[in-house]
């Protein structure tokens, strides 16, 4: 687990899960300058960039669902977090027998989250698991989310971040088998 997550700011938080740009980033900085009464999230949600039930969730329960030792399955967190519905995670589970593909894939396809926050939400609460998702698996090699890096199904800390020669910013998605 990246200790780094724990104290991380909510902008950084959000963009590094690809719910926001960073250009909304520095709107929202530049905001909050001028609105100092508001919380950072408040502009993103006023800004109609993230969900308030969104931001909530990374500024006030992303910390402790890191610290779980047990984990609860992707879906909980997605809908914690605001991003799916229940009614979409229903969708999902019955599809899932249907189709085989994962969770959290299914979600991506149907549009309800993107790859970069699935990725972020696997790497970061499931560590393991993310090494078999669909487009880390696919690069064989490297690929970010946020701060983290996993190599050869090992997650490095940000200091071997840094002295990797190459960080992988696009994904291919025609080479990913399960979206065609």
């Amino acid at each position: 687990m990246n200790n780094q997550q724990f104290t991380q700011p909510l902008g950084e938080t959000l963009k590094q899960s690809g719910l926001i740009s960073p250009a909304q980033l520095e709107v929202a900085l530049y905001d909050r300058q001028i609105y100092t009464e508001m919380r950072i999230g408040e502009i993103f949600s006023s800004r109609g960039w993230v969900e308030q039930a969104t931001a909530d969730f990374f500024a006030e329960q992303w910390s402790n669902c890191l610290a779980e030792v047990e984990k609860y399955p992707l879906g909980f967190y997605l809908q914690k977090a605001g991003l799916i519905t229940c009614k979409q995670a229903e969708e999902i589970l019955k599809e899932q027998p249907r189709s085989l593909i994962r969770f959290g894939s299914l979600a991506v396809i149907k549009g309800w989250i993107n790859q970069t926050t699935l990725d972020f939400f696997l790497v970061n609460l499931f560590p393991l698991e993310a090494t078999q998702s669909s487009t880390i698996s696919s690069l064989n090699s490297k690929v970010t989310a946020g701060s983290t890096l996993i190599e050869n199904g090992n997650l490095l800390t940000k200091e071997a971040l840094d002295s990797q020669p190459t960080v992988i910013d696009e994904i291919d998605y025609e080479d990913i088998p399960w979206v065609g």
